[in-house]
């Protein structure tokens, strides 16, 4: 089954702020096509969640990307507070985590200091 493919997205938003994505038919002709920030930001929310999720998943074949963090905050709002990452890739990202996920970093992050550690002293 040969499928309708977006092929291109112009590098600028258009006049009206919209970005615009190229899509090729099946037939081979193609059309031009504007997405609004809101719903752009919501698409890229997604595909970043699958891509993630697919490297994790392909991760016996694959090497994970890395990031640089440059520096860890938290942000609050109301009674709620969530970490905050600066990358030097990809600038300031809110990490969203329930209490369990948190809880299950913070005993990774030991992991990873008592590990990094155990290998300095090795040195």
């Amino acid at each position: 089954m040969t499928k309708n493919r977006v092929t291109a997205v112009d590098l600028s938003p258009d006049a009206d702020g919209d970005n615009v994505l190229e899509i090729s038919f099946a037939n081979g002709s193609t059309i031009n096509a504007a997405i609004d920030p809101a719903a752009a930001q919501t698409l890229v929310e997604i595909l970043q969640r699958r891509l993630i999720f697919w490297a994790a998943e392909s991760a016996k074949n694959l090497r994970f990307p890395q990031i640089d963090a440059a520096d860890v905050a938290v942000a609050h709002q109301g009674s709620e507070a969530k970490l905050i990452l600066t990358t030097v890739q990809m600038g300031t990202v809110v990490v969203q985590m329930d209490d369990a996920a948190l809880q299950k970093a913070r005993a990774e992050i030991g992991r990873v200091l008592i590990y990094r550690s155990g290998s300095n002293a090795k040195n």
